[in-house]
């Protein structure tokens, strides 16, 4: 096995020699991924990290003793880091397994940059990536999530990754290499333990080879996933554009798209989009405008030709404004401008001006209209859709007879503001939305 693990190891590295920081939890995997880095044939510098998650009561702390022990014995330098995770999962509202991932991977973070160190080795093996695979195909992650565990991602790798959890037992065995177990694997509350311990055996049954037959099915999905990841990358740049944060869809080309569910759906899952609101999506690539979709997040709006996706405040409306004023030069052009900013004539109206969201009886004179009329009925001719509507700014200026409205922000001012040939000061008006 030491022979196959570092031949594993170096076509991860792709080349003969790094710097390697090594997660030890303290578990067999771990402890056996140790001794193979500390014994391997490879031109290695290998330091440890072992993360105290203060879990399991007075467990976690041995844990920790018997990884610097073994660290101690190989002579390789040891790093350690004990946190509360319960309070950090309770602070951050997510659950305990979620909370001890970015814990560790934080810190690891933090100590590859302190120590000029480029890679991190853990040691997920064989049996590891299949219950990854059966835990993607029972949340629903497509074709993304049938390859498994990868081993390489960025700077982590995962050399265990070809070798069985039995492999991996029969080599700790017989070189003696301790280990501790986490009495939590046992608990089947948990549903990769479930899967490890009640489903894995049944399909041994079937067939004892299984782990090898989904490891050769996992690597085949994997190539069909970078298949399809290169023509996604030509098929988003056709069918997507953002603006402002907001991306847009362009529902004309997809509908025209024999596989247009799937392609919406590489769109939007990311979003947190669900597959039946996907679905939804997809059969409305023809329908009239004002069909919406909500995510965590996220909106999805059909708005003319295009859906877009708007990310969604918590506050109603969070723009504001910032003015300049300054002299016209004589070649000053108000309508060639940036198109965030709107130019209006300065003593027209009352400084200092303030900006809020639209409301239904609000009124103005849009410039190169022939009167007043209901911003909405502006809205409306505009085509602007729920979203954009909620997002509008509308500029407004007070004196004594009350609040007057300068324009919409980004979009148009009022006639009576406009500059003209005459206009002594103009005010730069940008939106911040």
């Amino acid at each position: 096995m030491q022979y196959e693990f570092d031949r594993q190891l170096e076509r991860l590295l792709a080349k003969d020699a790094g710097r390697l920081l090594v997660a030890v939890s303290g578990g067999i995997d771990s402890m056996t991924l140790l001794y193979l880095c500390t014994h391997s044939s490879l031109d290695l510098d290998t330091s440890v990290a072992h993360m105290n998650f203060s879990l399991r009561e007075g467990d976690c702390d041995l844990d920790e003793e018997l990884v610097r022990a073994t660290a101690a014995g190989l002579g390789v330098k040891f790093y350690t880091k004990k946190v509360d995770t319960l309070a950090y999962a309770a602070g951050k509202g997510i659950s305990v397994e979620m909370a001890a991932r970015e814990l560790r991977y934080g810190w690891f973070r933090e100590l590859m940059e302190q120590n000029d160190i480029e890679f991190l080795v853990v040691g997920h093996n064989l049996n590891d990536r299949a219950e990854t695979m059966m835990l993607n195909m029972l949340r629903g992650t497509g074709i993304t999530g049938m390859h498994g565990i990868r081993a390489v991602s960025g700077t982590t790798i995962r050399p265990l990754l070809g070798f069985s959890r039995d492999q991996i037992s029969e080599f700790a065995a017989e070189h003696g290499i301790q280990y501790r177990e986490d009495y939590t694997n046992s608990d089947t509350a948990f549903v990769r333990n479930k899967i490890r311990h009640e489903i894995f055996p049944r399909m041994a049954e079937i067939n004892p080879s299984f782990l090898r037959t989904f490891e050769a099915e996992m690597d085949r999905f994997a190539q069909i996933g970078g298949i399809l990841d290169g023509v996604w990358i030509e098929k988003e740049a056709e069918l997507c554009s953002t603006a402002d944060g907001i991306v847009s869809i362009d529902a004309e080309k997809l509908a025209a798209e024999p596989e247009k569910e799937y392609w919406l759906y590489r769109i939007l899952a990311p979003y947190g989009f669900t597959s039946t609101q996907i679905a939804d999506a997809a059969a409305a690539t023809g329908a009239q405008s004002g069909k919406s979709f909500d995510a965590p997040g996220h909106r999805l709006i059909k708005t003319g030709r295009y859906f877009k996706i708007y990310p969604l405040s918590e506050k109603e409306f969070d723009g504001r404004i910032e003015t300049e004023i300054f002299t016209p030069g004589a070649g000053f052009n108000p309508k060639v401008h940036d198109r965030d900013v709107l130019y209006a004539d300065a003593d027209t109206l009352t400084l200092p001006l303030y900006v809020r969201q639209w409301q239904p009886a609000d009124r103005f004179w849009p410039l190169g209209a022939p009167g007043r009329q209901l911003v909405s009925d502006f809205f409306s001719d505009h085509k602007f859709d729920l979203e954009q509507k909620k997002r509008a700014g509308i500029i407004c200026w007070q004196d004594g007879d009350g609040e007057h409205i300068a324009g919409i922000a980004a979009c148009r001012i009022d006639n009576r503001h406009k500059v003209t040939a005459s206009t002594k000061r103009v005010v730069a008006i940008k939106f911040i939305g």
